[in-house]
């Protein structure tokens, strides 16, 4: 019997590998631990209509969009603290609480990676995952093991803008090789 696999000639060229970088407002937040993990939940309506035995085509719509890329930060700056305590602010190197306000959320957090054996200008050499309007959503935890390095995990959730509700917050976007 055959072994079935799903490899074709071209898989090698369709991995992404790496920790990848990770963006606030296109400056890159230091190198992480344990890696960065994104989540898009997209939940449905259901409507059955009287008779039906399932899910009936068309009768089904987007109800809500929730996106949240966690990453798992090595690098413990004080600016980063600010960032993990939406509202809060820092002065003289002394982080205080306070009020959400507009200014809080962050523009745009990204985060870049690479796709395996790129050898020809038809194949893409990266992938990049935007999210807007974000805030980090805790609870705060800096992770001080007995041995190793402390980590910081910072849950950035991306937010709808006011002017734009059906527009979702995230976008996944594929670099041809150049």
């Amino acid at each position: 019997m055959t072994r079935q696999t799903g490899i074709t000639s071209g898989t090698y060229e369709r991995r992404v590998f790496g920790p990848g970088a990770v963006s606030i407002d296109d400056v890159c937040i230091g190198a992480t631990l344990g890696g960065s993990t994104l989540e898009i939940n997209r939940v449905f309506k259901d409507t059955r209509p009287d008779g039906a035995l399932g899910p009936v085509k068309n009768f089904r719509r987007l109800e809500s969009v929730d996106v949240i890329l966690t990453v798992k930060l090595m690098e413990v700056v004080e600016e980063y603290i600010v960032y993990a305590l939406a509202g809060s602010s820092l002065s003289n190197h002394v982080i205080t609480g306070g009020e959400i306000a507009a200014a809080t959320y962050l523009a745009t957090v990204q985060l870049d990676a690479e796709m395996s054996g790129v050898t020809a200008t038809d194949e893409n050499k990266a992938v990049e995952v935007e999210l807007s309007n974000c805030l980090v959503e805790g609870p705060f935890t800096l992770n001080l093991p007995e041995s190793g390095e402390a980590v910081l995990e910072l849950k950035f959730r991306a937010h709808y803008s006011a002017t734009a509700l059906t527009t979702e917050p995230w976008k996944i976007t594929f670099d041809p090789a150049v």
